[in-house]
Protein backbone atom coordinates (compact mmCIF):
# COMPACT_ATOMS: atom_id res chain seq x y z
CA UNK A 1 0.00 0.00 0.00
CA UNK A 2 1.49 3.33 -0.73
CA UNK A 3 2.16 6.04 1.97
CA UNK A 4 0.99 9.51 1.37
CA UNK A 5 3.81 12.13 1.78
CA UNK A 6 3.70 16.06 3.34
CA UNK A 7 3.90 18.60 0.76
CA UNK A 8 6.70 20.34 1.29
CA UNK A 9 6.94 24.77 1.93
CA UNK A 10 8.30 26.67 -0.77
CA UNK A 11 11.61 27.70 0.35
CA UNK A 12 11.84 31.80 1.35
CA UNK A 13 14.63 34.35 -0.52
CA UNK A 14 17.76 34.56 0.29
CA UNK A 15 17.05 38.20 1.29
CA UNK A 16 13.85 37.28 3.89
CA UNK A 17 16.53 34.75 5.59
CA UNK A 18 18.74 37.36 5.93
CA UNK A 19 16.10 40.00 7.32
CA UNK A 20 14.31 37.54 9.57
CA UNK A 21 17.05 35.57 10.86
CA UNK A 22 17.45 36.61 14.97
CA UNK A 23 15.03 39.27 14.18
CA UNK A 24 14.84 40.21 17.84
CA UNK A 25 18.34 40.98 18.26
CA UNK A 26 18.74 43.11 15.40
CA UNK A 27 15.70 45.05 16.77
CA UNK A 28 17.68 45.34 20.14
CA UNK A 29 21.03 46.31 18.55
CA UNK A 30 19.72 48.79 16.71
CA UNK A 31 17.67 50.46 19.54
CA UNK A 32 21.20 50.66 21.20
CA UNK A 33 23.20 51.59 18.42
CA UNK A 34 21.04 54.96 18.23
CA UNK A 35 21.21 55.52 22.01
CA UNK A 36 23.99 55.21 21.75
CA UNK A 37 24.65 57.41 18.46
CA UNK A 38 22.54 60.29 20.30
CA UNK A 39 24.79 59.99 23.33
CA UNK A 40 27.58 60.72 21.94
CA UNK A 41 26.74 63.30 19.50
CA UNK A 42 24.77 65.48 22.00
CA UNK A 43 27.58 66.42 24.12
CA UNK A 44 30.13 67.26 20.74
CA UNK A 45 31.42 71.19 20.88
CA UNK A 46 29.14 73.81 19.61
CA UNK A 47 28.97 77.33 19.42
CA UNK A 48 26.68 79.98 20.55
CA UNK A 49 25.89 83.63 20.89
CA UNK A 50 24.28 85.56 23.40
CA UNK A 51 23.76 89.20 24.34
CA UNK A 52 25.03 90.26 28.09
CA UNK A 53 23.74 93.70 29.34
CA UNK A 54 26.82 96.26 29.66
CA UNK A 55 26.75 98.82 32.95
CA UNK A 56 29.46 101.20 33.40
CA UNK A 57 30.86 102.93 36.26
CA UNK A 58 31.69 106.21 35.47
CA UNK A 59 33.53 108.93 37.69
CA UNK A 60 31.84 110.58 40.82
CA UNK A 61 29.72 112.98 40.17
CA UNK A 62 31.93 116.00 41.97
CA UNK A 63 34.25 114.98 38.75
CA UNK A 64 34.81 117.23 35.81
CA UNK A 65 34.81 114.74 33.51
CA UNK A 66 32.14 113.79 31.34
CA UNK A 67 31.69 111.14 28.55
CA UNK A 68 30.50 111.96 25.51
CA UNK A 69 30.71 109.03 23.40
CA UNK A 70 28.54 106.48 23.26
CA UNK A 71 28.36 103.37 25.39
CA UNK A 72 26.61 99.97 24.06
CA UNK A 73 24.19 98.44 26.54
CA UNK A 74 24.52 95.20 25.54
CA UNK A 75 27.21 92.75 23.56
CA UNK A 76 27.08 89.49 21.75
CA UNK A 77 28.96 86.96 23.36
CA UNK A 78 29.83 83.80 21.27
CA UNK A 79 30.46 80.72 23.79
CA UNK A 80 32.13 77.28 22.74
CA UNK A 81 31.15 74.02 25.11
CA UNK A 82 28.96 70.96 24.57
CA UNK A 83 25.49 71.66 22.69
CA UNK A 84 24.16 69.87 25.61
CA UNK A 85 25.56 72.94 28.11
CA UNK A 86 25.26 75.27 25.77
CA UNK A 87 21.70 74.72 24.94
CA UNK A 88 20.49 74.97 29.10
CA UNK A 89 21.67 78.87 29.52
CA UNK A 90 19.96 81.62 28.70
CA UNK A 91 20.45 85.71 28.99
CA UNK A 92 19.91 85.68 33.01
CA UNK A 93 22.21 83.41 33.74
CA UNK A 94 24.63 85.70 32.99
CA UNK A 95 25.26 88.98 35.06
CA UNK A 96 26.06 92.53 33.49
CA UNK A 97 29.64 92.92 32.05
CA UNK A 98 31.01 96.20 34.28
CA UNK A 99 33.31 98.59 32.18
CA UNK A 100 34.88 100.97 35.02
CA UNK A 101 35.52 104.08 33.79
CA UNK A 102 36.01 105.61 36.68
CA UNK A 103 39.73 106.87 35.95
CA UNK A 104 38.48 108.79 32.91
CA UNK A 105 41.06 107.31 30.25
CA UNK A 106 41.01 108.20 26.64
CA UNK A 107 41.25 105.90 23.91
CA UNK A 108 39.49 102.32 23.94
CA UNK A 109 38.49 100.29 26.10
CA UNK A 110 38.48 96.88 25.62
CA UNK A 111 36.35 93.70 26.90
CA UNK A 112 37.76 91.26 28.27
CA UNK A 113 36.71 87.28 28.06
CA UNK A 114 37.30 86.80 31.87
CA UNK A 115 34.54 89.30 32.58
CA UNK A 116 32.03 87.22 31.40
CA UNK A 117 31.26 84.60 34.14
CA UNK A 118 31.01 81.25 32.78
CA UNK A 119 31.33 77.69 34.40
CA UNK A 120 31.78 74.27 33.58
CA UNK A 121 33.33 73.51 29.77
CA UNK A 122 31.71 76.32 28.45
CA UNK A 123 34.66 79.35 26.77
CA UNK A 124 34.39 82.18 25.82
CA UNK A 125 34.93 82.31 22.27
CA UNK A 126 33.96 86.36 20.95
CA UNK A 127 32.76 89.70 22.63
CA UNK A 128 31.25 91.94 20.20
CA UNK A 129 32.14 94.86 19.69
CA UNK A 130 35.47 93.42 20.98
CA UNK A 131 36.51 97.55 22.36
CA UNK A 132 34.67 100.60 22.59
CA UNK A 133 36.51 104.25 22.13
CA UNK A 134 36.08 106.47 24.68
CA UNK A 135 35.96 110.67 24.88
CA UNK A 136 35.59 112.47 27.58
CA UNK A 137 34.90 116.39 27.77
CA UNK A 138 35.11 118.97 30.63
CA UNK A 139 31.86 119.22 32.50
CA UNK A 140 30.50 122.47 33.93
CA UNK A 141 27.00 123.52 35.56
CA UNK A 142 24.92 126.77 34.85
CA UNK A 143 21.83 128.34 35.56
CA UNK A 144 19.81 129.67 33.03
CA UNK A 145 16.44 131.36 32.67
CA UNK A 146 13.20 129.57 31.68
CA UNK A 147 10.79 131.17 28.83
CA UNK A 148 7.74 130.45 28.68
CA UNK A 149 6.22 129.89 25.19
CA UNK A 150 2.48 130.81 24.45
CA UNK A 151 0.46 129.36 21.53
CA UNK A 152 -3.46 130.61 20.59
CA UNK A 153 -5.23 133.35 21.93
CA UNK A 154 -7.55 134.63 24.52
CA UNK A 155 -11.16 135.23 23.32
CA UNK A 156 -11.85 138.77 22.57
CA UNK A 157 -12.12 141.29 25.80
CA UNK A 158 -9.82 139.28 27.66
CA UNK A 159 -6.03 139.67 28.39
CA UNK A 160 -2.86 138.50 30.32
CA UNK A 161 -3.04 139.87 33.82
CA UNK A 162 0.96 139.54 33.09
CA UNK A 163 2.71 136.94 30.92
CA UNK A 164 2.41 134.71 32.63
CA UNK A 165 4.30 133.39 35.93
CA UNK A 166 7.08 130.24 35.52
CA UNK A 167 8.44 128.72 38.83
CA UNK A 168 11.34 128.03 39.00
CA UNK A 169 12.25 131.29 36.56
CA UNK A 170 15.90 129.22 36.00
CA UNK A 171 17.39 126.25 36.09
CA UNK A 172 20.51 124.91 36.22
CA UNK A 173 22.01 122.41 33.61
CA UNK A 174 25.16 120.19 33.81
CA UNK A 175 26.72 119.45 30.33
CA UNK A 176 30.62 119.91 28.44
CA UNK A 177 31.51 123.20 29.05
CA UNK A 178 32.06 123.71 25.16
CA UNK A 179 28.28 123.34 24.84
CA UNK A 180 26.91 125.32 28.02
CA UNK A 181 28.60 128.21 26.53
CA UNK A 182 26.11 128.08 23.86
CA UNK A 183 22.84 128.43 25.97
CA UNK A 184 21.59 131.18 27.57
CA UNK A 185 18.13 130.47 28.07
CA UNK A 186 15.68 127.00 27.90
CA UNK A 187 12.06 127.24 27.11
CA UNK A 188 8.87 125.43 28.28
CA UNK A 189 6.78 123.43 25.71
CA UNK A 190 4.37 125.46 23.91
CA UNK A 191 0.81 126.44 26.29
CA UNK A 192 -2.49 126.93 24.63
CA UNK A 193 -4.44 129.84 25.64
CA UNK A 194 -7.48 128.79 23.41
CA UNK A 195 -10.54 128.44 25.75
CA UNK A 196 -9.14 129.61 28.85
CA UNK A 197 -11.56 132.04 30.76
CA UNK A 198 -11.19 135.02 33.56
CA UNK A 199 -9.56 133.46 36.26
CA UNK A 200 -5.80 131.85 37.33
CA UNK A 201 -4.88 128.68 35.83
CA UNK A 202 -2.32 126.68 36.95
CA UNK A 203 -0.52 123.57 35.26
CA UNK A 204 2.60 121.65 34.93
CA UNK A 205 4.68 122.01 31.51
CA UNK A 206 7.78 120.15 30.15
CA UNK A 207 10.89 122.14 29.36
CA UNK A 208 12.25 121.67 26.10
CA UNK A 209 14.86 118.79 25.61
CA UNK A 210 18.75 119.93 25.36
CA UNK A 211 21.43 119.40 22.68
CA UNK A 212 22.98 115.93 23.79
CA UNK A 213 25.00 114.93 26.72
CA UNK A 214 23.45 118.50 28.58
CA UNK A 215 20.74 117.49 31.40
CA UNK A 216 18.52 118.87 33.92
CA UNK A 217 19.56 119.02 37.55
CA UNK A 218 16.26 119.66 38.65
CA UNK A 219 13.06 118.40 37.49
CA UNK A 220 12.24 118.91 33.47
CA UNK A 221 9.13 120.14 34.09
CA UNK A 222 8.32 123.36 35.78
CA UNK A 223 4.86 125.31 36.82
CA UNK A 224 3.47 127.31 35.06
CA UNK A 225 0.78 129.79 36.12
CA UNK A 226 -1.48 132.18 34.00
CA UNK A 227 -3.81 134.87 35.03
CA UNK A 228 -7.01 135.54 32.57
CA UNK A 229 -8.51 139.11 33.08
CA UNK A 230 -11.16 141.47 30.85
CA UNK A 231 -9.21 144.07 29.10
CA UNK A 232 -9.86 147.27 30.54
CA UNK A 233 -10.27 150.27 28.67
CA UNK A 234 -12.09 153.70 28.95
CA UNK A 235 -14.67 155.23 26.72
CA UNK A 236 -15.81 158.96 26.50
CA UNK A 237 -19.42 160.12 25.63
CA UNK A 238 -19.57 163.59 24.72
CA UNK A 239 -22.38 165.90 24.93
CA UNK A 240 -25.00 163.86 26.26
CA UNK A 241 -27.77 165.71 28.11
CA UNK A 242 -28.29 166.31 31.81
CA UNK A 243 -31.82 165.67 32.82
CA UNK A 244 -33.22 167.06 35.97
CA UNK A 245 -34.98 165.35 38.33
CA UNK A 246 -37.43 166.29 41.27
CA UNK A 247 -40.97 168.42 41.09
CA UNK A 248 -38.73 171.67 40.03
CA UNK A 249 -38.97 174.34 37.15
CA UNK A 250 -34.81 174.60 37.00
CA UNK A 251 -32.84 175.84 34.04
CA UNK A 252 -29.50 174.02 33.71
CA UNK A 253 -25.98 175.15 32.59
CA UNK A 254 -23.98 173.49 30.54
CA UNK A 255 -27.23 171.17 29.36
CA UNK A 256 -24.49 168.76 28.51
CA UNK A 257 -21.74 166.67 29.92
CA UNK A 258 -19.07 164.57 28.56
CA UNK A 259 -18.76 161.49 30.58
CA UNK A 260 -15.82 158.85 31.20
CA UNK A 261 -15.94 155.44 31.92
CA UNK A 262 -13.48 152.58 32.15
CA UNK A 263 -14.49 149.22 32.19
CA UNK A 264 -13.63 145.69 30.27
CA UNK A 265 -13.23 146.52 26.28
CA UNK A 266 -16.13 144.46 25.13
CA UNK A 267 -18.57 145.50 27.59
CA UNK A 268 -17.39 149.81 26.78
CA UNK A 269 -17.93 148.09 23.04
CA UNK A 270 -21.33 147.14 23.13
CA UNK A 271 -23.05 150.31 25.55
CA UNK A 272 -24.83 152.22 23.56
CA UNK A 273 -24.61 156.11 24.56
CA UNK A 274 -28.41 156.40 24.76
CA UNK A 275 -28.07 154.50 27.88
CA UNK A 276 -26.35 156.39 29.70
CA UNK A 277 -27.98 159.17 31.26
CA UNK A 278 -26.41 162.07 33.02
CA UNK A 279 -28.76 163.77 36.00
CA UNK A 280 -28.79 166.29 38.80
CA UNK A 281 -31.63 165.41 41.40
CA UNK A 282 -33.28 168.82 43.13
CA UNK A 283 -35.52 168.56 46.11
CA UNK A 284 -38.88 169.79 45.48
CA UNK A 285 -38.49 172.09 48.47
CA UNK A 286 -35.57 173.34 46.78
CA UNK A 287 -36.12 177.42 47.00
CA UNK A 288 -35.63 179.87 43.62
CA UNK A 289 -31.98 180.66 43.14
CA UNK A 290 -28.98 179.46 41.38
CA UNK A 291 -26.89 177.25 42.60
CA UNK A 292 -24.28 174.01 41.65
CA UNK A 293 -25.28 170.85 41.75
CA UNK A 294 -23.20 167.52 40.98
CA UNK A 295 -23.89 165.26 37.91
CA UNK A 296 -24.46 162.00 38.57
CA UNK A 297 -24.74 159.02 35.96
CA UNK A 298 -27.30 156.70 35.27
CA UNK A 299 -27.49 153.24 33.19
CA UNK A 300 -23.47 151.94 33.50
CA UNK A 301 -23.45 148.57 33.81
CA UNK A 302 -22.15 146.41 36.27
CA UNK A 303 -17.88 145.70 36.04
CA UNK A 304 -17.99 149.53 34.55
CA UNK A 305 -16.89 153.00 36.32
CA UNK A 306 -17.11 156.14 36.02
CA UNK A 307 -14.14 157.50 35.79
CA UNK A 308 -14.94 161.33 35.37
CA UNK A 309 -17.75 163.57 34.57
CA UNK A 310 -17.09 167.10 32.88
CA UNK A 311 -17.99 169.13 34.06
CA UNK A 312 -18.51 167.16 37.46
CA UNK A 313 -21.19 170.26 38.35
CA UNK A 314 -23.70 172.69 36.49
CA UNK A 315 -25.13 175.82 37.42
CA UNK A 316 -28.99 175.01 38.57
CA UNK A 317 -30.95 177.87 38.19
CA UNK A 318 -34.61 177.19 40.22
CA UNK A 319 -37.09 179.61 39.40
CA UNK A 320 -39.94 177.35 41.64
CA UNK A 321 -42.02 174.53 41.38
CA UNK A 322 -43.40 172.94 38.19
Amino acid sequence: MATATKPQRPASPAWVEAVTHNFGLKMLALALSILLFSLVHSDVDAQRSIFVDVVALLPPPGSDAMLISELPAEVKVTLRGSRSKLSELSRDDFPAIQMDLREAAAGLHYFDPADVEVSGNVQVVEIDPPNVPLTWAVSAEKQVDVRLRLDGELDKGLKLRDDGQVRPARVTLRGPEDRLADIDTVTTSMVSLDGLGVGTHGRRVPLQPLPEHVVYLEDTAVDVTLGVEPIVAERRFKRLRVEALGEVDVRLRPERVTVSLRGGQEALDELDADALVPYVELDPETEPGTRPIDVLVRGVPDGVEVVEVTPTSVLARVKGKR
